[in-house]
């Protein structure tokens, strides 16, 4: 079984044995519990309605179903454990695929969560735009790969870890809804005058900044104007400055974003207003800055 650590505080995570440890419902609970956490832009809620294919006339259950915040998007999920049989998830992401879903289902989930949801856009989504499929498993199952590609179906894999304190540590990867994240990693790279490459691709088009837009962005005190250009599937942002707007001799920066936040100026004449005005932090929303790394 595969191990985390955490080196700042030097303590081993070890993945909890997903085939003895625990049964499906334990891991659907986990999940549930923190589907909320891990896709912010979504409202989690049991969805175990009968669902009916009207290809074949049979009905399956799903586990969970998640609704965007927005109203412009919803997933129907099963969770699963690895040592289920292949044929038996196909089966019942064919009849979540090909399901006329109705008032009653979108009843169902409003009647989970009556505060969160507003029952008439609710309503709309669930009639009129077919769900998103995804299943979550506790393991790699590379033979399910195709088959679910074939129904539209994403695959996200969820493990558990544990130290020996009984902390939780949870791996995500695979397929799922985009997690917004507040940093990506980049380089300075020397083929271009002041290029930064982007390793996150989708990390600027999550914020609204796609191929030819620019950008304000601080680093050490100053902000200079970037601009983003895409070469294929890479991404780059690229300033045109007389002098360099990042410190040359390093390589790794990170492209951080702070919907609200505070930062300490660093250039001395700041300093030195910060000391007269008593004023050691400024204020900034919706910004961005590089730190090196």
């Amino acid at each position: 079984m595969s191990k985390i650590i955490d080196s700042k505080a030097n303590n081993w995570f070890q993945e909890v044995a997903p085939r003895a440890y625990y049964s499906e419902n334990d891991l659907e609970r986990v999940i549930m519990h923190n589907l909320r956490l891990i896709f912010p832009e979504y409202i989690a809620v049991i969805f175990k309605d009968d669902l009916l294919n009207r290809n074949t006339g049979k009905s399956n259950r799903a586990d969970l179903c998640m609704i965007k915040n927005d109203y412009s998007e919803w997933y129907v999920i099963e969770v699963e454990l690895g040592i289920h049989t292949k044929s038996e998830v196909v089966k019942q992401i064919d009849t979540f695929r090909n399901c006329n879903y109705t008032v009653a289902n979108a009843n169902y989930i409003y009647k989970k969560n009556t505060s969160a949801f507003i029952q008439s856009r609710l309503t709309t989504l669930v009639t009129t735009i077919p769900p998103e499929l995804m299943v979550i498993v506790n393991e790699v199952k590379k033979d399910w790969k195709s088959d679910l590609t074939n129904l539209n179906c994403k695959m996200c894999v969820f493990q558990i870890y544990n130290d020996f304190g009984g902390n939780r540590m949870f791996r995500l990867n695979g397929e799922h809804p985009f997690i917004y994240t507040n940093f990506c990693n980049c380089t300075f790279e020397k083929q271009l005058p002041y290029a930064i490459k982007i390793l996150g691709q989708d990390f600027l088009a999550s914020y609204g900044i796609t191929h030819g837009m620019k950008v304000n962005i601080e680093f050490n005190g100053v902000r200079h104007i970037w601009k983003r250009e895409d070469d294929g599937n890479e991404v780059f942002l690229i300033c045109n400055s007389p002098i360099s707007p990042l410190d040359s001799l390093a390589f790794r920066y990170r492209l951080n974003f702070y919907k609200t936040g505070w930062i300490k100026p660093v250039n001395l004449f700041q300093n030195i207003y910060n000391k007269i005005f008593d004023k050691q932090q400024v204020l900034i929303n919706n910004s961005f800055s590089f730190t090196k790394e």
